[in-house]
């Protein structure tokens, strides 16, 4: 990994925006990426994806600009070592309640002496070859984006000791996991849930990381998390932009309506 295109944007304060990759086709990534999104989150806890092929959805990103990031459904140390040697550029891990959590989080993205991740420089992540394995993992602890999700009311009250991890970019609000807690399944945009997720996106910019959250669907519901401080913008999901493009297509036809 020479650049990590969306971790450089955030860090300037340029909001960023991909969307959530789970149909398990890298054609389909190749196309959300040509298409111009500065990230796709590979999904391994909601999508059909084959740990041994993410190298194919990272080559689908990189040759038009696209950070590939990798959703793991937990803190597997071999999984999450697995992602960044095939060429993830960060790793976005859900569940998060501690900031104990965090720290082991990052230490198992993060070589020496930041954390304890496996090092052969043999690898794709590597180039292939240890010419550059001085280097390369300095390089890489870097490089490499850090992101957490939380859902959960507990992580919310822990939110301000999980800012204080060093290695922290990217703090992620759950809505619809959040949702579930608050006893409205998919009720997204309820008020209470804005003024939960409201307060931690305030926290987490003064804590000077860059907060995500919610699954706009819209371009006015875009505008709308982007004015609660939003700059990790995740755009719907892949399904979804498939499916109501077509859908909404079809309901425009008179020979579909009658």
């Amino acid at each position: 990994m020479k650049k990590n295109f969306v971790k450089e944007k955030i860090t300037d304060g340029i909001p960023v925006f991909g969307t959530w990759n789970t149909l398990g086709s890298p054609m389909v990534t190749e196309v959300m990426a040509h298409a111009g999104f500065d990230f796709l989150i590979i999904d391994l806890e909601h999508g059909p994806f084959v740990l041994s092929e993410i190298h194919k959805y990272v080559n689908a990103c990189e040759s038009y600009s696209c950070s590939p990031l990798v959703r793991v459904p937990g803190k597997h140390d071999w999984m999450i070592q697995q992602a960044l040697d095939q060429g993830a550029h960060g790793v976005i891990l859900p569940g998060i309640e501690t900031s104990q959590d965090v720290r082991d989080f990052v230490e198992a993205v993060k070589f020496k002496p930041q954390g304890h991740r496996g090092f052969t420089p043999h690898t794709k992540a590597g180039g292939f070859t240890n010419i550059n394995a001085e280097t390369y993992p300095l390089e890489a602890n870097d490089l490499t984006l850090v992101g957490v999700i939380i859902e959960s009311v507990v992580g919310l009250n822990n939110l301000d000791s999980i800012l204080d991890v060093e290695g922290l970019d990217i703090v992620y609000f759950g809505a619809y996991d959040l949702s579930l807690e608050l006893s409205s399944p998919g009720d997204v945009f309820g008020k209470e849930l804005i003024e939960m997720i409201s307060l931690g996106i305030s926290k987490t910019i003064k804590a000077g990381k860059c907060a995500g959250g919610f699954v706009p669907q819209s371009i006015e519901k875009t505008k709308f998390v982007m004015d609660l401080g939003i700059k990790f913008v995740t755009y719907n999901v892949d399904s979804a932009i498939l499916y109501n493009s077509i859908d909404n297509f079809l309901k425009l036809l008179p020979e579909r309506t009658k």
